[in-house]
């Protein structure tokens, strides 16, 4: 590498938007929102745009499902939208492929789409415009890069001129419980006050560490609308529920409509993994709960949600 950031570009020139809005889910505890933007990347099939890789990001690469190994970057993806719908990367094929038929053909493949539709009125926020899509392998470890790098993302984006920032991040209380909460912070106070309608508890104090917080900050700088949606979660493991109940509410928000199944199927195996792990602490301490009948021990083991907790952070 050459540069401290690199960005290199799957295509020769950028697409055209329309007045897009981002959404981020760089990595963090209990990857909650990276979990959540790879499977919208993956369910809405977003074109890849560009990489940018850097020296300021942790010094590994990722091992990949294949076996081999690629150095750690972040991602930029795209979906374009025609009349609320979205129109993904086979679909923009199957389009360049008509157009050199005929124009007419062009029109047929563009109403047809209607039939696979992604994106749908009603919601707080406009969905006739289209997205960015941003996750990546890691964050800035180098004081203060964080900044630089949010930053320089900033600037490619706002090419764009994009309508507003949504960041996907954690709410880490140390503590495992049924049903993960979803809390909510935004640069707007209208924005908000719009969050009680959504079942979304609103931060009223604290921090948000990391590119998901200081992205929406940089952003207001420049004018840009920010809101950031945090999963509650134990901090403890990879938090595919927290995910899903994240994803749900950002799904409502932004009227997006795509198949859940597979989140789903990876929030129960996450309900399993930390039954497991709750069952293996408890019996190593050999402590348990005050106050409750046999009959409910396991359950209250599982899931001690009624117990408070001190030791809630946002990341």
């Amino acid at each position: 590498m050459s540069k401290p950031i690199e960005i290199v570009f799957s295509g020769k020139k950028l697409p055209s938007l329309d007045s897009p809005k981002l959404i981020c889910g760089f990595p963090g505890t209990g990857l909650v929102g990276k979990l959540a933007v790879d499977y919208l990347i993956k369910e809405l099939d977003a074109i890849h745009m560009a990489d940018l890789f850097s020296c300021y990001f942790s010094p590994q690469v990722v091992i990949q499902s294949d076996g081999t190994t690629n150095i750690v970057k972040n991602s930029l993806y795209y979906v374009k939208t025609n009349n609320n719908t979205s129109i993904n990367k086979k679909q923009i094929e199957n389009l360049s492929k008509l157009d050199i038929q005929s124009d007419h053909s062009v029109n047929d493949s563009n109403k047809s789409t209607n039939d696979s539709l992604k994106l749908a009125d009603g919601s707080l926020f406009s969905s006739s415009n289209d997205l960015l899509l941003i996750t990546g392998d890691s964050q800035p470890v180098v004081p203060g890069s964080e900044y630089i790098l949010s930053e320089q993302l900033l600037d490619l984006i706002t090419k764009f001129k994009i309508s507003n920032i949504f960041s996907l991040a954690s709410y880490v209380t140390g503590t495992f419980v049924n049903e993960p909460k979803i809390y909510g912070t935004a640069t707007n106070p209208d924005i908000v006050k719009s969050f009680r309608s959504f079942n979304i508890s609103t931060l009223d104090n604290g921090n948000i560490t990391g590119m998901n917080g200081l992205i929406l900050g940089l952003g207001k700088l420049r004018g840009i609308e920010g809101t950031c949606l945090l999963g509650e979660t134990s901090g403890y493991v990879i938090d595919a529920k927290a995910s899903k109940n994240l994803l749900e509410i950002l799904n409502k928000i932004l009227g997006i409509k795509i198949n859940m199944d597979e989140i789903n199927k990876r929030s129960k195996d996450t309900e399993i993994l930390i039954k497991n792990l709750e069952q293996q602490m408890m019996a190593k301490s050999g402590q348990y709960p005050q106050n409750i009948p046999a009959e409910e021990q396991d359950e209250e083991l599982i899931f001690p949600q009624n117990r408070k907790s001190n030791m809630g952070y946002i990341s």
